[in-house]
Order: structure tokens, then C-alpha cells, then sequence
């Protein structure tokens, strides 16, 4: 059985994640995203919407796909709110959804925040795949493991089911690497994060970008390995960890649901 190994303070953290993620459904969010992430929601401006559930490759994939336009593209991202993908279904703006098989997905939703338990991580990936299921026809799906391995050719099968002209990302072990270490400077909020948001959203350049860099003053912070937001080794034994957890018979029908949906986004099973 599923032990609850949260303190007091976790658990009402992930009380905290859990009412989010619920609020994350409904087009309310938007409205009180706009305020607190103004960047990340789309508007009439949004030429693209790269949107998933959490621990989907979000991160990879828009930074990537922002490092490889010639032009920045005006990027709605990062709410992880089925929300946003309805309401960019309804204005007939283009859609890519990374998703990942639960399992993986919430395994690495309680590494990143252990406030939160696996079932609440469960729960959240049912909500957010079920809620965006009737707008399939409508979205781009891309698999967590082509979108990590070959997003050029996911942003091309993109570009023939819209219509659109965003240059493919070319997926060199230099390219990536470039992705990768600009993750990791994002994610050590740095003096110039501002620049870094507005960069991955489309709103300056990649020079522009630079030129923050080179006025910034202070020294990088730390970056606490359970934030990084790309492989690493020490997740990956948490991972094993978490695994066996993860097969707990209290949590079979859960799981169940939640690879129904899975499937069904995926491969129209």
C-alpha cells in the first residue's frame, strides 16, 4: 500500500499542487495565469502553443524549437493546463502536446516536487489527458521519446497538419547540448531570468539574450539537482525507487485509467 511520507508542511504543499492542477482544467486559469505568468499564456499574438502535462519534455521542446527559428515565434507554454490547449483549439491556433506514458510522467512529477504523492501525480495526468482527449483533431501530438530524440521531424509533421513554416530543430549532440546548458541556466534563475523567459517565448532574440548575459552582475546560483529539467543520474535511482511504488495494487485502477487515456491521446487507441 501507497504510505503518505510527507511532512505536515509537504502535505499541505501538495494540497496546494493538487487544487492547482484541478484549477488547471477550467479557462478560469487562464485569467489568473495572465497575471502571475503574462508570457506563457496565449493571445492573439501566440503564433505556436507547446503545452503538456508536467515532466512531458515542456522544457526540452520549447527551448529547442525557440534556439532553432530563424525569427522568435511568439510561444504560448508552460502552464501545464489543458486550458490552454481548448482555448488555443477554439482560436484555430497550432498545438504541440509532448505527452509521456504515466508511469514515467508521474515518477518524475514526485522527484522534482516530493510533496506530491504518486497518486496525486496520477490523478493530475488522468484529468489533463482526459480533459484534452475531444480536442485531438485539433492538436499536434508528439511523443515524449520522438520529442527527445528527433523533434526536428515531430515540428515537420507539425508544420504538414497546420500549415505552417517553423524551421525543423536539427538534432546534433552540439545542438542539444546548447538546449541542455540553456535549461540549466533558466533553471538557476539567474539575474537575467527575465531575459531567458522572454527569449523562450519569442519576445526578444537570441542576441538580445546575449547582450542581457554580458550586463548581468553576481555570481550563478546553484542549481539543485531535483529542479533540472533534463536527465540525470541521480534521478534515475530515484527513479528505480519510485518504481516499485508505482506497481502498489491500491494504485491498479488508476493506472489503468490513466494508460487508457495515454493511449488514446497517443495512437487513437
Amino acid at each position: 500500500m501507497e504510505h503518505d511520507r510527507r511532512t505536515p508542511a509537504q502535505y499541505a504543499r501538495g494540497l496546494r499542487w493538487e487544487l492547482r492542477s484541478r484549477w488547471a482544467n477550467h479557462a478560469s486559469y487562464l485569467t489568473f495565469s495572465r497575471r502571475r505568468h503574462p508570457l506563457g499564456v496565449l493571445s492573439d499574438e501566440t503564433e505556436l502553443v507547446i503545452e503538456g502535462y508536467m515532466r512531458s519534455a515542456n522544457t526540452f521542446s520549447t527551448v529547442a524549437f525557440q534556439t532553432s527559428q530563424p525569427q522568435p515565434v511568439r510561444l504560448a507554454h508552460h502552464l501545464h493546463a489543458p486550458a490552454q490547449i481548448i482555448a488555443a483549439a477554439h482560436m484555430g491556433i497550432p498545438a504541440l502536446v509532448p505527452v509521456r506514458a504515466p508511469r514515467d510522467a508521474a515518477i518524475s512529477v514526485t522527484i522534482r516536487s516530493p510533496q506530491v504523492t504518486l497518486r496525486q501525480a496520477l490523478q493530475a495526468h488522468v484529468r489533463f489527458h482526459e480533459a484534452i482527449l475531444p480536442y485531438r483533431d485539433a492538436i499536434h501530438v508528439g511523443l515524449f521519446d520522438d520529442v527527445t530524440t528527433d523533434l526536428g521531424t515531430v515540428i515537420q509533421a507539425m508544420n504538414e497538419r497546420f500549415g505552417t513554416s517553423f524551421t525543423p530543430f536539427l538534432h546534433t549532440p552540439e545542438n542539444v547540448q546548447n538546449v541542455y546548458d540553456l535549461i540549466d541556466e533558466r533553471a538557476r534563475h539567474p539575474a537575467y531570468t527575465d531575459a531567458i523567459r522572454r527569449f523562450v517565448s519569442g519576445t526578444i532574440t537570441y542576441e538580445q539574450l546575449a547582450e542581457a548575459r554580458t550586463h548581468a552582475n553576481g555570481s550563478m546560483p546553484e542549481l539543485p539537482e531535483n529542479r533540472v529539467a533534463r536527465p540525470s543520474a541521480s534521478r534515475r535511482r530515484s527513479q528505480e525507487l519510485l518504481a516499485e511504488r508505482y506497481m502498489d495494487p491500491v494504485l491498479a485502477d488508476l493506472r489503468e485509467r490513466a494508460d487508457a487515456a495515454y493511449r488514446r491521446l497517443a495512437f487513437g487507441d
